[in-house]
């Protein structure tokens, strides 16, 4: 694999994973949405980390905007070996007989419709290229439903639990691996994004590992579902969640 087109790519676990790809002198495509400076530094980091990339500002909710960024990154690249469909938000804090219409909404564009267009750009260019793995961004809240802060973030995520399942079932025939990553508690800004910057201190008491994770260990695990290593897996959601 070399060549990896990583869906925000330009903070949190989306940059820790472009940063462990350049490690192994991939060449890759750091799509942004909203915060040039971030995606621009992110560049820097995979640049100095051994690997070289490209920048991608795209807002996945507009189908005609991902189609773009994936006819750019092919026209630098040539192929996408892998794709990180990582670009996702929670929406605010709140529980659901409070949560507005336009923020359900919000939530529903970028992590249902968005990872569904990323996903079948992937599945396009892999089909004609007989080969190429994806990864899909979930997240245990799929499981643990999300109760009293997060029931419409984890209604989303449920949804890529079964986008990876039948991705696999149907594109086994291609040669193409799906699976997903399925985070816990990770010490990254989305929380604070969703109103709650003390959210994982909070939380830490349920995890058995007692410890918050790093979004480093939720890439390394990305990287492994992206590469040879993992030949035989396809269609698993893997939790990186210290048994949360």
């Amino acid at each position: 694999m070399k060549n990896i087109l990583i869906t925000g790519a330009s903070q949190g676990i989306g940059k820790a994973t472009a940063i462990e790809a350049a490690k192994a002198q991939m060449f890759v495509g750091i799509n942004y949405n909203q915060n040039s400076k971030a995606a621009e530094q992110c560049l820097k980091l995979v640049r100095d980390s051994g690997g070289d990339g490209i920048i991608l500002q795209c807002d996945v909710a507009n189908n005609k905007s991902v189609k773009s960024m994936f006819n750019d990154f092919l026209d630098k690249a040539g192929t996408i070996d892998g794709v990180f469909n990582n670009a996702g938000i929670t929406g605010p804090i709140s529980p659901i007989q409070d949560l507005s219409p336009d923020d359900l909404k919000m939530v529903v564009d970028t992590n249902i419709s968005g990872a569904f267009y990323v996903a079948q750009e992937s599945v396009r260019v892999m089909i004609s290229q007989k080969s190429g793995t994806i990864v899909n961004m979930s997240s245990i809240a799929a499981d643990i439903g999300g109760g009293g802060e997060f029931v419409h973030y984890a209604m989303s995520k449920g949804a890529i639990h079964s986008l990876t399942y039948g991705m696999a079932k149907e594109l086994g025939k291609f040669g193409i691996r799906v699976n997903a990553v399925a985070p816990g508690l990770i010490d990254t800004e989305i929380h604070a994004k969703a109103g709650d910057a003390s959210r994982v201190n909070r939380l830490m008491p349920s995890v058995p590992l007692g410890r918050i994770g790093g979004a480093e260990e939720v890439a390394k695990t990305v990287m492994w579902l992206l590469g040879d290593k993992s030949s035989y897996i396809s269609g698993s959601v893997v939790p990186v969640s210290g048994g949360r």
